[in-house]
């Protein structure tokens, strides 16, 4: 199951890249924008305003600073290293397809500004990865029972969701953006996960 959702993601990221263009997704990427910008207030706007800073720099870098000074506190070295090398890791990647894809942002009335590319979203991308990330930290390395796992995996999930919806809310991303951004954010990570178990047995046993 895992490997076909794994595969599913990458044909989608790569259909996506190759077919965002078309008509067919170009219509829906517009209708998704109206459709947002009819939903917005005054309330709805400061509330995704907020949301949206979630996934950014200004607030996942200093989170990570905080979860890497507890994990040294707690002696898990390969962790803090893994986190590092993801959170930058995504940032990077996310810049060069940027690049190379060159997509601009929609001009439907974005509630805020934003220079660099559009596709694929960022946002999306760097919340599926770090906050999925600290997520499997949490998960795995902390005595917790299977309610509160299914907890804190639905709370992961709601607030990645959020970000992703607060990106479309605000007119700075289309929905094949944010789209491609948690295919391939989810891509990375599965792949980095593949390796980090036995990455830290090894660098356990060095240190022994």
């Amino acid at each position: 199951m895992k490997r076909t959702f794994v595969f599913l993601c990458l044909v989608i990221f790569l259909g996506l890249v190759f077919t965002y263009q078309s008509p067919f997704l170009a219509y829906f990427d517009v209708k998704i924008l109206l459709f947002f910008e009819d939903m917005r207030t005054p309330f709805l706007n400061g509330l995704f305003t907020i949301i949206t800073t979630i996934g950014s720099i200004k607030v996942l870098f200093p989170l990570c600073i905080c979860v890497s000074i507890y994990l040294v506190f707690k002696k898990y070295y390969a962790e803090v290293i893994c986190l590092w090398i993801l959170f930058w890791s995504s940032r990077g990647l996310n810049f060069i397809l940027k690049k190379w894809i060159e997509r601009e942002r929609p001009a439907f009335h974005p509630l805020i500004e934003i220079g660099e590319y559009s596709f694929p979203s960022g946002h999306s991308m760097n919340a599926i990865v770090v906050i999925g990330f600290l997520c499997y930290l949490l998960t795995t390395n902390f005595v917790i029972n299977k309610t509160w796992r299914s907890s804190w995996f639905l709370i992961t999930g709601i607030i990645i969701l959020l970000i992703v919806l607060s990106r479309l809310y605000l007119g700075v991303h289309y929905l094949t953006d944010v789209v491609a951004g948690l295919c391939i954010g989810y891509l990375l990570l599965v792949f980095f996960l593949h390796f980090f178990p036995s990455v830290r047995k090894k660098w356990l046993a060095d240190r022994r």
